[in-house]
């Protein structure tokens, strides 16, 4: 039976983990029509995750690889409290999908406050199997790819069990602690590892720049960080909506289930131009500009 390949097999990541992403977030899905109206090709750049569990990021990276994506260039926010990297498919061509990766960085908060989150990891941790999903991994790379079968089981599992919050709520106190300190990271405990935002490629659909396809959005409604990151002309320019404020439940001190008002997920847009002396498009991330869509998450209580 026929292999699929890496390149395959992150195709249909990608698929279904856009689609995971459009079920959560309408602003995806307006943003969809509004390049659909364009007649634009609605290309994702790449996807975002951020998680305070350095397990699940390991694993992350190994089911990357089975897709083709490593880990190439590192980025610090030590005013977010995050330490990120790429996963970028080997090479020059700028246009292959991507992940940026934010691993929150336990270091930097205070012990008892750390405590609580890795409490939370561990119990998000017990409530997921992951041992057939490592096994598809070994498999992939020992093969070079999966057949069909094997397939469907690793884009189900990395996309609806490791990209998740499989276990109990978080509690109120620890989201309301982390936030305190970051509230990046107090949005990555409320969203688990899913993909926080989605980055649209601006001349795919169908605009001229980065200013234009923003006008366009801000006439349809969407709310957008005040700024584009990245001056006119330069290699790399991005700006976000506003990640909507969502019911979140927690546990509270008692036990029982309440809601939170938390920020979890948004919609990017960016354009990539040529790196100066240099013959290709930029591929990867500037912190700078990095560091100002992170606040399109932000969960402040």
């Amino acid at each position: 039976m026929k292999v699929l390949s890496p390149d395959r097999l992150r195709d249909r990541f990608v698929e279904r983990a856009t689609a995971r992403f459009a079920r959560h977030v309408p602003d995806f899905v307006a943003l969809q029509q509004l390049v659909a109206d364009r007649g634009g090709t609605f290309r994702n750049d790449h996807g975002a995750i951020r998680t305070a569990d350095p397990a699940v990021r390991d694993l992350f990276v190994r089911a990357a690889n089975v897709l083709g994506l490593e880990r190439e260039l590192d980025y610090d926010f030590p005013a977010k409290k995050l330490k990120s990297f790429d996963l970028q498919v080997p090479g020059e061509d700028a246009g292959q999908f991507k992940i940026f990766v934010s691993q929150v960085d336990l270091h930097a908060f205070p012990e008892k406050v750390a405590a609580m989150v890795r409490e939370d990891c561990a119990e998000q941790a017990d409530a997921v199997d992951h041992g057939p999903f490592r096994d598809l991994i070994e498999r992939a790379v020992r093969d070079g790819g999966l057949r069909e079968a094997e397939a469907e089981a690793f884009v189900a599992h990395f996309t609806e069990r490791l990209m998740n919050r499989n276990g109990p709520p978080l509690k109120r106190a620890t989201l309301e602690a982390v936030a305190a300190v970051s509230g990046e990271a107090a949005s990555a405990l409320a969203l688990g590892p899913d993909f926080n935002h989605v980055t649209i490629d601006v001349r795919a659909a169908g605009f001229k720049g980065i200013e234009e396809m923003a006008a366009a959005m801000r006439a349809r409604g969407f709310r957008l960080l005040p700024e584009i990151q990245g001056a006119p002309g330069t290699k790399l320019r991005q700006t976000a909506t506003l990640a909507a404020t969502m019911d979140t439940p927690v546990r509270e001190a008692d036990g029982c289930i309440g809601t939170a008002q938390t920020e979890k997920q948004f919609v990017e847009i960016i354009e990539r131009s040529r790196v100066e002396r240099h013959d290709r498009i930029f591929k990867n991330f500037l912190a700078a500009n990095a560091e100002k869509i992170f606040d399109a998450a932000s969960t402040k209580l």
